[in-house]
């Protein structure tokens, strides 16, 4: 049995957390986003168009590496200083819950390009 090489631990894994938080993120934006905007209440706009900036981002992620990691880590970024300026206090947990989820694969990716690892070339 062959074990799996660290890259492709590292992609499985970054693409298992992006995965989950895209999908978590785009239902949260159908049941909450959308009635908000049918009720004619616009401030959740700015939040919207980030989070669907950085499931974009996983998106490009998929085909374009790099460029996909970078949008993530970008929209993940200015989502949660956006969070932590517009927020009240304690609103740094919230900042955190919805950058995180973007952040962490989106450096991960990264990693993997950035240290050139390669499947089957690990050091």
């Amino acid at each position: 049995m062959k074990l799996p090489s660290l890259h492709s631990s590292l992609q499985g894994s970054a693409m298992a957390i992006g995965s989950l938080a895209s999908l978590f993120f785009v239902l949260f934006l159908v049941g909450e986003g959308v009635g908000d905007l049918l009720d004619g209440k616009t401030g959740a706009i700015p939040i919207i168009i980030m989070i669907l900036f950085t499931v974009a981002g996983f998106v490009v992620s998929w085909f374009r590496t790099r460029r996909g990691a970078v949008i993530m880590i970008t929209g993940a970024l200015v989502m949660g200083v956006y969070l932590l300026i517009i927020g009240d206090k304690g609103n740094v947990l919230m900042s955190l819950a919805f950058s995180l989820p973007f952040l962490v694969p989106g450096i991960m990716l990264m990693y993997l390009k950035r240290f050139g690892l390669q499947a089957g070339k690990e050091k």
